[in-house]
């Protein structure tokens, strides 16, 4: 028995090395285009991640470094990042402002009558695939086509300059303004939209606020509150309050309980005459009014992600902006700011926010 044991461990001894050559025969090279491709975006995205906790730690040659790496290696993300990066960088060691506005962007907002003049701003190198997402779908969709809104090609980036607090999930986004008033003085935008890391979508006058996790459908839902639109769902008792009482809106008109019919005072001064087929919406749950609104489905103003528009808030939508009345630009909070630290600043950006409503 001893005897055999040993003859059959011989043999696979002796066979194990044929076996690998077999398998080695048999099997793709290392090399292979599929597998090097594969090392390759492994290889990227790590470095990727690399270049942001780079970027974050105040590492910004070191980051770069990483990008360019990570962009040589085929990442998309990569290549966006450090274009924006070094863009930065540049106008640091420069001691210049960058001109994020481009030039095709002035020129394509005149030709395409641009009412509304939308600037994406960031400090977060990690939020500029999601502006630039945004920005690509935008141009895109279908459904805005009609709408005299326009956004720049290009991210405003300014690291370090825009500080935002460090909020919970379900708390609305706040930032200190402040500093980014001097970067966009002389610039043309009407609107801006402030990608922060984290906290509750929310739009304060012409400032839109968005954290890394909020979708397209967010960006759209309250795009059309720089517009006037009201929130669809039920309101909390204190905004209720506010807006119940009756408040001039492009999506909704109020019955207050004294009332036998709704108010349609600023829809009809908006020329939209005729007869109004109106359902009642939940925006006024919880108050003592009743509000109307002319679709009788569910809306992007009660759900963000429910895609469709009706024609008749598109048509609202458009009008709005063509007369803007109702339209509060971002100059307002930047003149409101100045006033509180009796800074002179404040004339300008008045005069900005008065010009806006002078226009024809």
């Amino acid at each position: 028995m001893g005897i055999w044991v040993w003859r059959v461990l011989a043999l696979v001894i002796a066979l194990v090395p044929a076996l690998f050559v077999t398998y080695a025969w048999l099997s793709p090279p290392l090399s292979t285009p599929t597998l090097q491709q594969n090392h390759n975006i492994q290889l990227a995205q790590q470095t990727l991640s690399l270049g942001l906790k780079q970027w974050s730690q105040g590492e910004y040659s070191s980051a770069v470094d990483s990008l360019t790496l990570a962009a040589d290696l085929g990442s998309a993300t990569a290549q966006l990042y450090q274009h924006y990066a070094q863009a930065w960088q540049h106008t640091q060691s420069n001691s210049a402002t960058p001109h994020t506005v481009l030039e095709t962007d002035r020129l394509g907002w005149a030709s395409a009558s641009c009412l509304q003049q939308i600037l994406f701003v960031t400090s977060e190198l990690s939020s500029l695939s999601q502006a630039t997402e945004f920005i690509r779908r935008f141009n895109n969709d279908v459904r805005l086509q009609d709408l005299p809104i326009c956004i720049a090609s290009q991210v405003v980036f300014v690291p370090r300059l825009l500080q935002c607090d460090d909020v919970a999930a379900n708390t609305r986004i706040s930032c200190d303004i402040a500093p980014l008033a001097a970067n966009l003085k002389d610039r043309q935008f009407t609107h801006l939209v402030i990608f922060a890391k984290q906290g509750k979508a929310n739009v304060h006058n012409g400032i839109m606020y968005l954290d890394q996790q909020d979708s397209y459908d967010v960006l759209i839902h309250e795009l059309a509150h720089f517009a006037g639109f009201i929130d669809e769902y039920p309101l909390s008792k204190a905004l209720a309050e506010r807006v119940c009482s009756g408040i001039d809106s492009p999506n909704l008109v109020f019955q207050q309980a004294e009332q036998k019919q709704p108010d349609l005072h600023f829809w009809q001064q908006q020329g939209r005459s005729g007869k109004v087929k109106l359902t009642k919406a939940r925006t006024c749950n919880n108050h003592s009014a009743q509000a109307y609104k002319t679709s009788n489905e569910m809306t992007f103003l009660e759900y963000h992600d429910l895609t469709h528009i009706p024609d008749t808030y598109l048509a609202a939508w458009k009008t709005s902006l063509q007369q803007n009345h109702s339209i509060t630009p971002a100059f307002i909070n930047f003149a409101q700011l100045y006033e509180q630290q009796n800074d002179d600043s404040a004339l300008y950006w008045r005069q900005r926010y008065q010009t806006f409503h002078q226009q024809p």
